[in-house]
């Protein structure tokens, strides 16, 4: 995605509760050292019935933290390099080396380094050793800092994944404790995870993913996308409702308010209601913004038709004003002048036409873009970035004719360049690794054929962008358009994963294969389609007189 898919106010606010996130870590784990060291036992379990947070836990959380402040920062120093990498490496071996213990049954000597717990404390299997599902969040929220360190978009989307592993691990054991239910926070015959763990390994997979909010899956949720905005607007719900409802039933049969029939039913019945609701505000949201999606189109047709009843009757006046100029030998002179007056004037308005039609079309584009970022559908939103393509290609036609000393024709060569420009960087977010090779001559062409050509290129080239090379597949377009004599010829070519060998491009339900159908008949032109390595188009035509 593109920095202009987001918006930076949510992306810094994202960063921002990362690097509180750090800092919090880094004092909850010298909270628990001190805990030790001067045998405070609130700052090492909230009640006496629960587990015990062990010191090499609190050793892992400052190092922990320290790490990912340090990846918060733009611009790190060597020794800054070396801090980040040397912490993520100590949390990973120490990790590794207590699910060693576990799995091996041995004892390595690493768990009562700095502090001393006795033999058959509460909740102990081997003294101060941690929990064998907290040891395994230690590795893996080590490889995840250590992935986070290398600062490309695959290793942060790496990272993102060992955190919500973490997470996950992290909220089952939280839910045991709300719930009241120890075999969610511990395995039989091991140490539990604590209560302060839990929460904190909840802290630190929510802060990694917070760190690079615009890589992996978190920037599926930040993004100004439609699946963005509907993420950003449902997961809340969807994550705190089930657990809200589900302590709330809990309580009750606790409580002996009801028994555990009674509690199932109202529990399912209370989430359903509610999510039936959330659905129902948002399916009413999206039917506003559908409503005005086609009132806009609907003023689009309107516009057009009004504008080619205002050219058409403009024209008209002016052939009448040119056969009266034509009458009365002795006032040639003056004739000429009058003439070359209304000629000015007709350029003149007809610039000024093209021109706000220019305008107006990018400010329906403009219109189209924003009112996208509402739309949660994934096929509307489709639809409105190929109407809003459309309306630029068009567009463009009309500025390059408002800047072009002929009104009726302009260069089409010059406006593949800037068209097949300004549609790569639209649909092409990693141009490493596609290229584009324009093939063109500068060829000029009439408005009546300009504007149905321009929408075919636009089509065929947004759909090669779009569909040709998945999942970060390398490889080439190619543009060519040439004239011969009287006949022009337009081809777009790539070499990607070629055209589906079950689909008849003539009659398809595609909207766009249909609009190029459709404008190569307006056009009196022939395509045809050619799927030896890759997909190729190409039109062929002859240029249509002006009316």
């Amino acid at each position: 995605m593109n920095t202009s898919d987001f918006d930076l106010t949510l992306l810094n606010r994202f960063m921002l509760f990362s690097k509180i996130t750090s800092l919090s870590v880094i004092v909850i784990g010298i909270l628990i050292l001190i805990g030790w060291a001067f045998n405070i036992t609130i700052l090492k379990t909230p009640n006496i019935v629960f587990p015990t947070v062990k010191s090499n836990v609190g050793i892992a959380f400052i190092l922990i933290g320290i790490s990912l402040w340090f990846l918060q920062k733009e611009k790190k120093s060597q020794l800054e390099y070396f801090i980040v990498k040397i912490c993520a490496l100590i949390v990973v071996v120490l990790g590794f080396l207590t699910i060693t213990e576990y799995i091996f049954n041995i004892n390595l000597g690493i768990d009562q380094i700095l502090f001393k717990e006795p033999w058959g404390a509460v909740d102990t299997v081997s003294p101060n050793r941690m929990a064998f599902t907290a040891s395994l969040n230690v590795f893996l929220i080590g490889i995840s800092l250590i992935f986070l360190e290398r600062g490309r978009k695959e290793a942060d989307k790496f990272s993102q994944i060992f955190a919500i592993i973490v997470c996950f691990i992290s909220l089952l054991a939280f839910l045991g404790y709300i719930y009241g239910v120890s075999t969610l926070y511990k395995i039989p015959n091991y140490t539990g995870m604590t209560f302060y763990s839990t929460v904190t390994f909840l802290l630190v997979s929510i802060g990694i993913l917070c760190s690079r909010p615009y890589h992996g899956p978190m920037a599926e949720i930040t993004n100004n996308n439609f699946g963005g905005y509907m993420a950003r607007r449902l997961l809340p719900p969807v994550i705190l409702i089930p657990i809200i409802f589900g302590w709330l039933r809990t309580f009750g049969e606790r409580a002996g308010l009801y028994g555990v029939g009674f509690g199932v039913s109202i529990t399912i019945l209370s989430t359903v209601l509610l999510f039936a609701v959330i659905i129902w505000l948002n399916a009413r949201s999206f039917n506003n913004i559908d409503i005005k999606r086609k009132a806009a189109e609907h003023e689009v047709r309107n516009y057009r038709n009004n504008l080619e009843e205002m050219v058409e009757k403009q024209t008209e006046e002016l052939i009448k004003t040119n056969k009266k100029l034509e009458d009365e030998i002795n006032e040639r002179k003056e004739a000429e002048k009058r003439l070359k007056i209304l000629l000015d004037e007709k350029e003149l308005l007809v610039k000024e036409i093209h021109h706000r039609v220019k305008n107006n079309l990018m400010v329906i584009s403009s219109l189209l873009n924003l009112q996208s970022r509402y739309i949660k559908d994934k096929e509307a939103l489709g639809i409105f970035k190929e109407s809003q393509s459309r309306a630029k290609s068009m567009a463009l036609i009309h500025e390059r004719l408002y800047q072009s000393t002929d009104l009726k024709r302009i260069d089409f060569g010059d406006y593949i360049r800037i068209l097949a420009t300004d549609l790569f960087h639209t649909y092409v977010t990693d141009p490493g690794i596609i290229k584009l090779n324009i093939n063109v001559e500068d060829v000029m062409v009439d408005i009546n054929t300009a504007i149905p050509l321009g929408l075919i290129l636009n089509e065929l080239l947004s759909n090669s962008m779009k569909h040709a090379f998945p999942e970060g597949r390398s490889g080439e377009i190619s543009i060519d358009f040439h004239s011969h004599d009287d006949e022009f010829t337009l081809i777009v070519k790539d070499n990607g994963v070629g055209f589906p060998d079950d689909l008849d491009f003539k009659n398809t339900d595609s909207l766009g294969l249909r609009l190029v159908n459709s404008l190569t008949q307006q056009i009196n032109g022939k395509i045809e389609m050619d799927r030896t390595d890759g997909t190729k188009f190409k039109v062929t035509f002859t240029e249509m007189e002006m009316k």
